[in-house]
């Protein structure tokens, strides 16, 4: 097999996952939605366990079918970076669509959610960072946007992406 045929591979199989992996997420994200939980607060555990699931397979399926049995770290970074990379974009282009054009009132739903959750923690936040760390935390929930809730989406998406690509691509080294 000609490198420029693995090259292609390592672009199409991690695309292919991350957009299956978008599709999941969209998913889980209408299946909270109509169970009425906030997806926007809800789902961000469920993530972890999607990108892992998601991650991994594409990095074996690289591997073992083709890459002749062998992962380098490299390769299984830049695989692990298109896949979640594609997986947080579509969620966060949803996330926008969804909080601006189907269902606006996810965004204040959002926020007094977050606000309930401040004030119900007032006291152990206070006391970890100060009264001015706390009431700027609550001012910044307040003017909480829907682009604000889709980039939040895309970093939080991003980051854990990285962290499981490094340890899966780690462990899948051969």
């Amino acid at each position: 097999m000609s490198f420029l045929a693995i090259k292609n591979k390592l672009i199409a199989v991690p695309l292919r996952y991350g957009l299956l992996g978008g599709v999941v997420v969209i998913v889980l994200f209408l299946l909270f939605y109509f169970l009425h939980l906030n997806p926007l607060v809800n789902i961000k555990f469920i993530d972890i366990l999607i990108f892992g699931i998601f991650i991994f397979f594409c990095l074996k399926e690289y591997r073992d079918r083709y890459n002749g049995g062998e992962l380098h770290f490299w390769q299984g970074m830049s695989a692990g970076m298109i896949n979640y990379f594609t997986i947080a974009l579509i969620s966060a282009l949803f996330i926008l669509i969804m909080t601006t054009l189907i269902d606006p009132g996810l965004v204040p739903d959002y926020i007094s959610t977050r606000l309930d959750f401040l004030e119900l923690n007032k006291q152990p936040l206070v006391e970890t960072m100060s009264e001015n760390a706390y009431n700027e935390a609550v001012t910044g929930v307040k003017s909480t946007t829907a682009f604000d809730l889709a980039l939040d989406d895309f970093l939080k998406k991003s980051i854990i992406g990285l962290f499981l690509s490094s340890i899966i691509s780690v462990l899948l080294r051969k």
